[in-house]
């Protein structure tokens, strides 16, 4: 609706509840729209609980939505988010992206908040947009101009999935930031092409069982801490070109299941505390000329270290 500049009261009708049942609702690509003004005589989409905005840069005003649990929320005009979202008190999953800067203290209502993804905006270590988050169970950081990440991550408590990806400024993960991440499952770091060295905080990650690492070309190790993993399960290491050895310290992950190493050119071999993971049932290896060389059946040089995982696949690809 490229011409759409305002809705008014005509869009509600002579009811006195508008839109009684309408509980999905989203507008996209109204560049010209600025403002959707209400009655306040009438109630408006009383159980109205997803909203999705996209690509209404002039869009600044909106009726008072209490009832959102859902909502979507991207190239839009930054007016338009506080207001927004600081009525929608009840809101469980919230997705961001698009903005410059976001504002303080724009989720400090958010006491229900399970679920955040933040796409393609500029953040501050300093941001207090993690605080108070007690419910959050799952966050999704991507594509956003950062160098550390916000310091309110060590109190998410309830947090069960981190996810970073393409955050190309991140060049570290806090040592003491990941402290309070005690119940956190999964942990996949994917495309921060400058974080070349991971954290000895991921020690801390003690109910960690899914780690993925991939498209991390800097990173040329992991750290010794990675041994205090007591619940992984999976890992995963892909696209690490400076990665030339594992730390033996992987021996003591006693529960991993699967294990998966994929286009890491510089990998020199595997560690030989892999012959004490006991419980690995499966292990990939997919473009990376040294292990697999090492790794023949029988003829290979880290061969004995790997001969008890029953199923184990090794592939010759390069991209």
């Amino acid at each position: 609706m490229g011409a759409l500049k305002y809705i008014d009261n005509n869009f509600y009708g002579d009811m006195e509840s508008s839109f009684p049942s309408l509980e999905v609702l989203g507008i996209h690509e109204a560049p010209c729209l600025e403002e959707w003004t209400t009655v306040y005589s009438t109630e408006h989409f009383p159980v109205l609980s997803s909203l999705t905005i996209y690509s209404c840069p002039k869009l600044v005003k909106l009726p008072l939505l209490q009832s959102l649990k859902d909502l979507h929320i991207g190239g839009t005009n930054v007016t338009l988010l506080t207001p927004l979202i600081m009525n929608a008190t009840v809101l469980t999953s919230l997705s961001i992206s698009g903005f410059t800067e976001l504002p303080d203290g724009l989720l400090q209502n958010q006491k229900q908040l399970g679920s955040l993804y933040v796409r393609s905006c500029s953040l501050k270590s300093s941001s207090d947009l993690l605080d108070n988050l007690s419910s959050l169970k799952y966050l999704e950081i991507r594509g956003c101009s950062i160098e550390s990440l916000p310091v309110g991550l060590q109190n998410l408590s309830s947090l069960k999935t981190l996810h970073l990806n393409c955050c190309d400024s991140l060049v570290s993960l806090p040592v003491n930031g990941l402290q309070g991440l005690s119940s956190l499952s999964s942990l996949r770091i994917q495309n921060c092409k400058t974080l070349a060295s991971l954290s000895e905080g991921v020690g801390y990650l003690t109910s960690l069982q899914d780690f993925l690492i991939n498209g991390r070309p800097e990173l040329t190790s992991l750290p010794r801490s990675i041994q205090y993993l007591s619940s992984l399960r999976y890992l995963s290491i892909c696209n690490c070109r400076g990665l030339i050895s594992l730390p033996d310290e992987i021996q003591h992950l006693t529960l991993l299941s699967e294990l998966e190493i994929e286009h890491c050119y510089n990998l020199m071999s595997l560690p030989q505390g892999v012959r004490n993971l006991t419980a690995l049932q499966k292990l990939t290896i997919s473009g990376c000329p040294h292990l697999q060389r090492r790794c023949k059946k029988l003829r290979g040089e880290d061969w004995p270290n790997i001969a008890h995982i029953p199923s184990i696949e090794i592939f010759n690809k390069r991209w």
